[in-house]
């Protein structure tokens, strides 16, 4: 080499921890979610639904607020898997995920606030019936003659929303011995209207009636009355809300 000539500068690249190169492979296979096995996880889930549907079903709609709760947790199980791995939000900014989470808890608190006052709907009338199987007595039931003939009984099941069997026939002044036998998940009664059907078609919202029998969930309600004067009566769960989803049968005075 000759004096004064310049010496070519060499670039030795810094030596990498092999552990970098782990983390980097674990980063892009993270990248790369397992879209095949969310799209089976997605179908279980929905074979679980299907199932719990099939399996808890019942007539007239029994049992039906018990499935909600399991049914509203696997849609929201599956609205996640969609939008973590489909919608990438997992792979995204943390930021995103405060912004989607605040939106959630936004939207499912009133949800569930509201679902709490369906399973345990305010109780409006604090007075209940303590007649037993052979009790009777005006303050039963609407105004009725004297009694006529021996009385009869009356076996009704109730739930989530209907009663079975929902029609009832007696003579004017007779007396009715109510068994409210309570199959659902929430709380019944068996109310009386005070007037015919065709002077009020809906006493649970004139609340013009006369509550009966009271029966919480998975028990049995007794009371008694007697049948007023001939006519086309109501008998209706007096609950706010149950009457109005269908919980009404029909009770006819000769």
């Amino acid at each position: 080499m000759e004096h004064g000539q310049a010496i070519p500068q060499t670039t030795i690249e810094p030596h990498r921890d092999p552990g970098d190169f782990v983390a980097e492979e674990a980063r892009i296979k993270k990248a790369k979610p397992n879209y095949i096995g969310v799209f089976i996880l997605l179908a279980i889930l929905t074979a679980i639904e299907i199932g719990i549907v099939s399996l808890f079903h019942k007539e007239n709609g029994n049992s039906t607020v018990g499935r909600v709760p399991i049914l509203l947790g696997l849609t929201v199980a599956k609205g996640l898997l969609v939008i973590l791995y489909y919608m990438h939000l997992k792979f995204d900014s943390r930021l995103y995920s405060i912004f989607f989470g605040a939106g959630v808890l936004a939207f499912a608190l009133p949800m569930v606030i509201a679902f709490i006052f369906l399973m345990s709907p305010p109780q409006l009338h604090s007075v209940r019936a303590e007649a037993g199987e052979g009790g009777t007595g005006g303050e039963q039931g609407p105004t009725a003659p004297s009694f006529v003939g021996p009385p009869i009984t009356f076996d009704a099941e109730g739930g989530e929303f209907y009663f079975k069997p929902d029609a009832l026939a007696a003579q004017a002044g007779q007396g009715v011995r109510v068994t409210l036998t309570n199959v659902g998940s929430v709380e019944h009664t068996f109310a009386i209207s005070n007037k015919p059907k065709s002077e009020d078609p809906t006493p649970w919202t004139t609340n013009d009636g006369k509550e009966i029998a009271h029966a919480p969930a998975g028990s049995t309600g007794k009371g008694s009355f007697k049948a007023p004067t001939p006519g086309e009566y109501l008998f209706y769960c007096d609950v706010p809300g149950h009457a109005q989803a269908g919980m009404v049968g029909t009770f006819t005075v000769q």
